[in-house]
């Protein structure tokens, strides 16, 4: 059990700098007063979608937990939040560069595969902008005004602290550092609770290695189970689909099903943060229909082929 509490330990603290950074720079929003920055091009623009899966590629399923409290903060979109959620892959990427070393074929494997997440993040996080923005144009068309009470909402920050004029007589300290450690704390605390809770079931049931037994199913069945795997917010899962992949055991199609709703942390904390089950449903069931869809299709196009 020593070995399941420092695995959590670890991953857990893999986070922090994200998470205090995130925090940091959503108090510095809150304190400067730059809500504008809400609507900017850079958060909200044209290329939030591909700004999110961009910096999703990266080893770090870090960046899915940033999303998802920059989500609950409404500073992105629920496209941008989606796209950064599919293109994650966590620990994926270093084990295809290790593998690559000593078969180059790894190479070919890992461009096929996260070619086709990105494209399915890119595809996703923008037809879900264009909707929503066009639904929110024809809502202010209608309504022929912005209403009161949103605004006000905008006077209350971070862990509802409030943000008012006091604000200026507040010490360094408390004004930017205070809440964003807070806030940290209280995150890192939930993302261990789900480490630990996680790691400890692996170990109970015999290990990865039955998984990887359970997963060598079916063809058809396999972007399923897959996909069920996926959804285990552990970087353990991404190891297992991505190493079952390289080995042949997994289809292509499976892959990148399990692999596309492996966001790591961010769907969890986005339950955590998001008060609005409705959202957080529609998010983790529509990526879920979507990531089937595609790798169902991709298993289909290999049989064919």
């Amino acid at each position: 059990m020593l070995e399941v509490l420092l695995h959590a330990l670890k991953h857990t603290a893999l986070l922090l700098p994200f998470l205090f950074a995130v925090h940091m720079l959503i108090g510095l929003f809150e304190a400067k007063k730059l809500d504008g920055l809400k609507n900017s091009r850079l958060l909200r623009g044209g290329f939030a979608p591909l700004i999110g899966t961009g910096v999703a590629l990266l080893p770090q399923c870090g960046f899915s937990v940033v999303a998802s409290e920059l989500y609950s903060k409404k500073y992105i979109s629920v496209g941008t939040l989606i796209a950064t959620f599919i293109a994650t892959s966590d620990e994926a990427l270093p084990i295809f560069i290790g593998h690559a070393v000593a078969d180059v074929t790894a190479i070919v494997k890992l461009l096929l595969l996260v070619g086709i997440k990105v494209a399915m993040a890119l595809a996703l996080g923008y037809a879900l902008d264009i909707f929503f923005r066009r639904r929110e144009k024809a809502v202010s068309e209608s309504d022929g005004k912005v209403s009161e009470e949103v605004v006000v909402t905008h006077a209350h920050g971070c862990c509802g602290h409030h943000v008012g004029e006091s604000d200026e007589n507040r010490s360094v300290f408390a004004k930017y550092f205070k809440h964003p450690l807070i806030h940290t704390g209280i995150i890192t605390l939930f993302v261990f609770a789900v480490n630990f809770m996680l790691e400890t079931i692996i170990f109970v049931s015999g290990g990865e290695e039955k998984f990887v037994i359970f997963m060598s199913q079916g063809v058809f069945l396999q972007p399923l189970l897959a996909v069920a795997i996926g959804l285990i917010p552990n970087c353990a899962s991404s190891v297992i689909i991505t190493e079952m992949y390289i080995s042949g055991a997994l289809t292509l199609g499976s892959g990148v099903a399990g692999l596309a709703v492996n966001a790591g942390l961010g769907v969890a904390v986005l339950f955590k943060e998001n008060k609005n089950l409705k959202k957080n449903f529609f998010i983790l069931v529509g990526m879920i229909v979507y990531a089937l869809a595609v790798g169902y299709l991709v298993t289909a196009v290999e049989t064919l082929l």
